[in-house]
């Protein structure tokens, strides 16, 4: 049976770019290599630019935490908070917020077949085919590409070498640690609405502790070159929060996976197909969030094949205008954040305590948190907003060196 357009993996960007496709009429194929739901190693954490991308709407059930405020714990032993008064974002579990999205796009009119692992992939100026572990063959004329940075897709297509290139990914260690309601009470120090993010050794990775209902999700990432002796490093931190907030934490199961990167520096198109999410290597290089990107991503990719298909047109050339919406809206917020992340936690030491405690910093972080603005549209709206915001922090200063 032919498609329009055949979408490889029912993460958030595949699910997105289906709904989008079928939404848009097209007859819309969603391949998951595993049964929905699945485990997804991840923290968990969906910022509100994310939701905008669908209305907002998610079931209650499905929230583990509406969250409205991001905590930096500093290797000195500082802590920044920015806590706002408008959501930033939630925490899900991965397993149940992805099988949503892919039912979403489903009820839409995709057609949805999970357990279905593709092991290869081809375009031709006839038609892009997958196959399946099972010899089973799909034909479309578009393919779309959102499964993982372990893609097969993108591999098969010479989109990507054979072999990761560790300089280009990140590596992570994560778990989720049950410890009941209280439990997480007591390790967010009575407030559970707050991301608390840590650095790790060195100025190249990153931890980070995101509360749920019941479970503290607790992980590491980095640059996957540095990234040696993962295991030990992830059981110290944890082990360094089971300390500091005086909650035991049982580990039950640890979960490695990799980061996608360089998404801009990589081609993501090529005749009859595109790249989108973690196959495409949308990934935040300061704070690791992916999601909201890929989920972005699979919506200009739907937009792409709709006019494309529109057109009667299956090149590189019309496809290519994907790459393009991508640069411009991801690509100064990217810059800037591999900048910051060099410079790692030294940065950070220098800016965030100076930060700590003013209005105006805590909007801007706010803001960025919800994608109103990025990285990149700081130093304007800083500008910007600063001379009605001084006489406040002149007297917060003021009031911090007198007591």
């Amino acid at each position: 049976m032919a498609y329009d357009v055949i979408v490889v993996g029912a993460g958030p960007a595949g699910s997105i770019a289906a709904h989008d496709c079928a939404k848009q009429g097209l007859k819309t194929l969603l391949l998951e290599k595993y049964r929905i739901p699945r485990e997804k190693p991840c923290g968990g954490a969906v910022m509100y630019r994310g939701l905008r991308l669908i209305g907002g709407k998610i079931p209650r059930n499905l929230v583990e935490q509406r969250i409205f405020g991001l905590r930096f714990l500093l290797p000195d032993g500082q802590v920044t908070e920015f806590i706002s008064d408008k959501l930033i974002g939630i925490t899900v579990f991965r397993d149940r917020f992805d099988e949503f999205l892919a039912r979403r796009a489903s009820d839409t009119g995709a057609e949805l077949i999970d357990n279905s692992p593709v092991v290869d992939a081809s375009v031709s100026s006839d038609s892009a085919i997958v196959k399946l572990a099972n010899g089973t063959e799909f034909k479309a004329s578009y393919l779309l590409g959102a499964d993982g940075v372990n893609s097969i897709v993108s591999r098969a297509l010479n989109l990507r070498p054979k072999r990761k290139d560790l300089t280009k990914v990140g590596l992570g260690m994560e778990a989720d640690f049950y410890v009941g309601e209280k439990g997480v009470s007591k390790a967010t120090g009575g407030n559970p609405t707050v991301l608390e993010v840590c650095p790790v050794e060195g100025r190249v990775s990153y931890g980070w502790v995101f509360p749920k209902k019941e479970h503290l999700a607790i992980g590491i990432a980095g640059a996957g070159v540095h990234m040696k002796a993962l295991r030990p490093r992830f059981d110290s931190f944890y082990k360094q929060v089971e300390k500091r907030t005086g909650v035991r934490l049982n580990l039950e199961k640890r979960r490695t996976f990799f980061l996608g990167g360089d998404g801009l520096g990589n081609k993501n198109v090529t005749q009859r197909s595109i790249l989108i999410g973690d196959a495409a290597g949308f990934v935040d290089p300061l704070m690791g969030e992916g999601i909201a990107y890929a989920m972005k991503s699979g919506e200009f990719a739907a937009s792409v094949i709709r006019k494309a298909h529109d057109k009667n047109r299956y090149d590189e050339e019309i496809l290519s205008e994907y790459q393009d919406l991508c640069f411009n809206e991801f690509s100064a917020n990217f810059a800037l954040a591999t900048r910051v992340g060099v410079n790692g936690p030294s940065l950070a030491e220098i800016i965030l305590p100076r930060a700590n405690g003013h209005k105006l910093a805590s909007e801007i972080m706010t803001m960025v948190a919800r994608g109103e603005i990025g990285y990149a549209d700081i130093p304007y709206t800083v500008f910007k907003r600063l001379p009605r915001e001084l006489p406040a922090i002149i007297k917060q200063v003021v009031h911090s060196h007198l007591t």
